[in-house]
Formats: structure tokens, sequence, C-alpha cells
């Protein structure tokens, strides 16, 4: 049985992810929301799915809005296949970095999303979200007023990575409940139902990644972190998982499963 890793949620330095903190550290350092570890994958990714379905909703006519666009590499894929397209997020890093980098066609806003929106009523054909907020359940009723009768809502979540993966560095990743896919499920269909939305579809998304060094492995775990805890961790944990890596990786690299659901629905 492997020994058990150092865990770095046990660090005084941890900052959980996804919370207002850690998007702020993440904005200030890069200005980008951007996986920095190496990897590829199997066949399409999650998010070429999600942006497949988002690009069969749109047509040159159509305003489309990306809620939570971070540095708003994702937001670019449909300049050229809408009328209109706007990104909105909260820091103002990601915001500057997307007007950097993104065409002048696309409109980038810093704008909290749980504050009133600056559009106008049914300003939008596709409203959708990568990770970002859901606009459409109660206490979030700008999304109702801002999106075009029979406007499409759309949103996709990552809801976590297993596949065996963190039974390989115990410690350092903890282990999934058996549940745990069966309760995303029910979470985000109880949140399907409440929207208010109709012909309302949820779908799972299994990813397959393969991480291409014993280094990603920390680097995922890692991610949006101090880097005082990196150095902790990179002391502390690298030669055991150079070790497990080296045993179980295969040529393509070490094998990870992501799951995602992708959630859509119509307004009324």
């Amino acid at each position: 049985m492997t020994e058990p890793l150092f865990d770095p949620m046990k660090h005084p330095d941890w900052i959980s992810p996804q919370t207002a903190e850690w998007y702020s550290r993440l904005s200030l350092e890069t200005g980008e929301y951007k996986y920095p570890w190496m990897s590829h994958f199997d066949e399409l990714r999650a998010e070429d799915i999600f942006g497949e379905t988002i690009a069969s909703c749109l047509n040159k006519d159509a305003s489309v809005l990306d809620v939570g666009c971070g540095h708003g590499d994702f937001t670019t894929r449909f300049a050229d296949i809408a009328k209109e397209v706007v990104g909105i997020d909260s820091m103002d890093g990601y915001i500057a970095s997307a007007k950097r980098q993104a065409p002048d066609s696309l409109t980038f806003l810093v704008v909290d999303a749980h504050q009133p929106l600056p559009f106008t009523n049914a300003s939008f054909d596709v409203i959708y979200t990568k990770k970002g907020p859901w606009l459409f359940h109660n206490g979030m009723n700008e999304g109702y007023r801002i999106i075009k009768s029979g406007g499409i809502a759309l949103g996709l979540y990552h809801c976590g990575t297993d596949g065996g993966f963190r039974s390989l560095f115990p410690g350092l990743y903890s282990p999934l409940p058996d549940t745990h896919l069966k309760d995303m499920k029910d979470k985000y269909e109880q949140q399907l139902y409440e929207s208010g939305l109709l012909d309302c579809e949820l779908k799972m998304i299994e990813e397959v990644e393969y991480l291409a060094r014993p280094e990603d492995v920390l680097i995922k775990k890692c991610f949006g972190q101090k880097e005082s805890l990196k150095k902790v961790v990179w002391q502390k944990c690298l030669h055991q998982v150079e070790d497990i890596f080296a045993r179980h990786a295969v040529s393509k690299g070490l094998r990870v499963v992501n799951y995602h659901v992708l959630l859509s629905g119509k307004a009324k």
C-alpha cells in the first residue's frame, strides 16, 4: 500500500479553489484562467463538446453572452459565427487579458454576475457559462430578463477528477465518495428543474486525460496556490510522486478521468 503523501490542504497557506480569494490571486498572478500542467486527451475535450453545442445554437444574427469568461480564450471561438459576442467576468485581470488578446469585434466587461447586469431586456439569443455563475434560478432573475424568448441557456461544470488517479496519491489527493457522480448528477438535475427553463437536458461527460510528467501531478493539485506552498509540496512530494508515476504511467502519460456535466434549457 502506498505511503500517504503530504496533504497540501492542511498547510496554513492553502487557499480553497474556486473561492473569491483563489480567483483573485490567479487573476493577479497570470491574468488568465488557464491550466498550467502538460497533458493530452484521447478524444474531444469536454470544453470542445461544449463549444460545438454552443456553436450549433448560433447563426450570423445571434447575440451570445459568456458569463464568467475568464481571459476570453474560449469566448473567441464564436467571434466569426455570431453577430455579437460579449464576455463578462468579475476579475479585472482576466478582462484586461481578454481585451489584449481577443479580436476587436468581441466585447469584454468587468461585471459581477450576481449584481444587476448592464444589458437591456431580451438582449441575448444564447447565454452560457463554463464553470461560472448560472443565471437561471431563484435570486438571480437577471438571466431571465436579458435572454430572449426561446433563447438557449447552457452550462458546463467540472464534477471532479478520478478514474483511479486519486488512489495512487493518498494524502495528496482525497478519495471521492462512492456516490459522488450520482450526487453531482442529482445536484445539477435539481438546478435545471428549479430554473423553470423548457426542454431541459443534462449530459454527463467523461474526459480521459494523460498527464505528461510527474510534476504535472503536483501542478494540477497546486493550481492557483501560493508559491510558498508550492515549494513545500515539491520538497515533500516530488520524489514519491516520481516513483508512483514511473510505475503506473503508460506511453501516453498517467491516465486520469475528468467528469463534467453539460446543462441546457430554453427560455420561455
